[in-house]
């Protein structure tokens, strides 16, 4: 590590590197890339066909900046004549001063013509200028030609005349607008230099009369290494055809995408290398693939929840004068955290209602297993909502396939109308509180309200709904536990052998809760999906003001309940601390009638089953035709 005199340095130094992690796989390859990959062994530009990340910056590591290299750091500190270190002797150089005037015995009388205070101006604006290009120029505007008015040459024995000496040089500085002679001493010490840079603009002046254009040259050869165009294509076609899926839980502030695999940045380059030596094409070097694979993808290993809060983090690494000026913002957000945490316990602790937390969680994807050609193949995502209930500890899981419904409100809604239909059935007069993330696409919308709406008008027993959201970054709940153990059980499971269908998956759920009642799994076919946005609009439904007028913002909620007592409104809570709910219409009655005998026809969310995409299914076909997956389970895959 080189250490760096930067005293009076005041340009900022970069931030610790994040790192990104990617997986791929090959097989995919096979039937993405043999065109490309033919016309790389055949020393074509693949350029034309390549379908890789968009052109803009996206990925994860930071781009190099050269400017804040130690030894570009260094050249400005030496070029604006302030102390610095050097790079290599480690040497302490000191910061450009005045030296000493000229003698008395002067013929051009230097030290008479300034004073200390304009040596030292002049001083001042020469290393001001911080590019030695300019002090050239600067060099160059003092120093003016003399030609001798009579000169002796030297004649060999022969009668040659000898190499003639160059013109003499008169140098120049300014003062008050006024250029004024000195002496080469004088100009020298004045300006903190020495005979080199004087020798080095006036030869590139007599190389090139054209001032402005002089340029340091150094380290500007030609002779740079380049990686192969083909190279680059090769390597971007391989990461891109790895199989990709969106972070359930930051997908609204993040393009980041995620794949499912154990492999290091490492494994994935041998294999990049071992493809290439297959094809007989040329590979690129380890540190090529690395930056390619972070600085031009945007893609991780695992689908993580979102753990840490990006408020509290944040106020950690600001400064304190940043701190003061957010410090109440900050109180408010840890404030309310605390108070939720304080209102899912009191809620536990009451016996008179029913209290469950719903959560989705993340995406199983099938076939899964230690077989190397599963990660380079787009799989079946598999999606598992539970529903835990705080009080007694049981857990409804609601399971689908990605062929039969995908992940968005009127499925989450349709499993929790489900979950009510099923404890409404059980008990009178029920109040039931949920606690929930704020995932606006899935349950913090108007259609989620909508089906709540719904569920209290054609429910029976069903009293009142309440639906309380956890603060953001502090979601943590206990259906987190319950993901927990599946997974655990999942991983015991596949020390056996691969899981290819969704019913192993089922199996893991089933089987993961070992010393208290089982996980209850209702397996969803498309036919039990709902259309929620269509009794939405039946109802007409609207979230607009509340009674004092005031603009209701759905995103700025904490709790929302609607009740059976007064269906058409919705009673809210715009912070945990409040004591009473407010209240807003909003579903809107339509002339000549009355929102109650509105009959609401609750429609199917799909007609027919809606399949797979045809590139995903081409790639788990392709598994089952080369026996990687069992033809045991074909039927079920094509079915797909």
């Amino acid at each position: 590590m080189v250490s760096i005199n930067t005293e009076n340095y005041e340009e900022p130094l970069l931030s610790t590197n994040e790192h990104a992690m990617v997986s791929y796989d090959l097989g995919v390859i096979e039937n993405r890339e043999s065109s490309a990959i033919e016309n790389v062994s055949n020393g074509n530009d693949v350029s034309p066909i390549v379908y890789y990340s968009s052109p803009t910056k996206i990925g994860k590591k930071r781009r190099l900046n050269e400017a804040n290299w130690k030894v570009n750091v260094v050249k400005r500190l030496r070029n604006s004549g302030k102390p610095y270190q050097c790079t290599k002797s480690k040497k302490n150089m000191p910061r450009r001063e005045l030296k000493p005037s000229c003698k008395d015995k002067c013929k051009f009388k230097c030290g008479f013509k300034f004073t200390e205070e304009q040596r030292q101006s002049i001083l001042n604006d020469y290393w001001s200028l911080g590019a030695i290009e300019k002090q050239w120029t600067f060099i160059v505007n003092s120093v003016d030609i003399i030609i001798p008015k009579q000169r002796y040459v030297k004649v060999d024995s022969e009668g040659n005349v000898a190499t003639i000496r160059n013109n003499n040089n008169a140098f120049f500085l300014t003062i008050s607008g006024e250029k004024t002679r000195v002496c080469k001493l004088f100009f020298k010490n004045t300006l903190g230099i020495n005979n080199r840079p004087i020798e080095t603009a006036l030869k590139k002046k007599n190389n090139n009369t054209n001032i402005s254009s002089m340029k340091d040259n150094r380290g500007t050869h030609s002779n740079h290494y380049a990686v192969n165009k083909s190279i680059k294509n090769g390597i971007k076609l391989f990461i891109e055809s790895i199989p990709k899926i969106e972070s359930h839980y930051i997908r609204a502030n993040s393009k980041r995408n995620y794949i499912d695999g154990s492999k290091t940045v490492t494994d994935l380059y041998r294999d990049y290398v071992e493809k290439c030596k297959s094809q007989n094409v040329p590979y690129g070097t380890y540190i090529t693939f690395y930056r390619i694979f972070t600085q031009d993808f945007n893609i991780s290993f695992f689908t993580p929840k979102k753990d840490l809060c990006d408020i509290c983090e944040a106020y950690k690494n600001i400064t304190d004068e940043e701190k003061e000026s957010k410090k109440q913002n900050y109180e408010l957000h840890l404030k309310e955290k605390n108070l939720s945490r304080i209102e899912k316990e009191k809620d536990k602790n009451n016996k008179n209602i029913l209290v469950a937390v719903y959560d989705l969680q993340g995406v199983f994807q099938c076939p899964k297993g230690d077989v190397s050609v599963f990660y380079y193949k787009s799989k079946l995502n598999v999606l598992n909502l539970t529903i835990y209930n705080l009080q007694n500890n049981s857990v409804e899981s609601y399971v689908w396939d990605e062929s039969n419904a995908s992940r968005g409100v009127n499925e989450i809604a349709t499993c929790v109308y489900k979950y009510l239909e099923k404890i409404s059935a059980m008990a009178k007069d029920l109040d039931v509180v949920f606690y929930s993330d704020n995932c606006a696409g899935q349950q913090k919308n108007k259609f989620m309200i909508s089906m709540y709406t719904y569920a209290v008008k054609t429910l029976p027993n069903l009293k009142s709904i309440t639906h309380k959201y956890l603060v953001k970054g502090h979601t943590q709940n206990e259906g987190d536990s319950a993901h927990s153990q599946i997974e655990r059980e999942v991983k015991r499971q596949l020390r056996s052998g691969p899981m290819y269908t969704p019913d192993a998956f089922v199996g893991a759920i089933k089987a993961a809760r070992k010393k208290s009642e089982p996980f209850h799994v209702n397996e969803m076919c498309f036919d039990d999906f709902f259309d929620w946005k269509s009794i939405c609009t039946q109802m007409n439904f609207a979230i607009m003001k509340d009674e004092d007028n005031n603009t209701v913002k759905l995103a700025g909620l904490k709790m929302i309940k609607v009740q059976s007592s007064d269906p058409d409104a919705i009673f809210f809570k715009e912070s945990y601390a409040d004591e009473l709910f407010k209240k807003a219409i909003v579903v809107k009655k339509k002339r000549n009638h009355n929102s109650h005998s509105i009959h609401l026809d609750l429609q199917k969310a799909y007609l027919q089953k809606p399949g797979l995409a045809e590139r995903k299914k081409t790639d788990l076909m392709d598994l089952v035709n080369k026996n990687l997956i069992p033809r045991y389970y074909k039927p079920f895959y094509e079915s797909l």
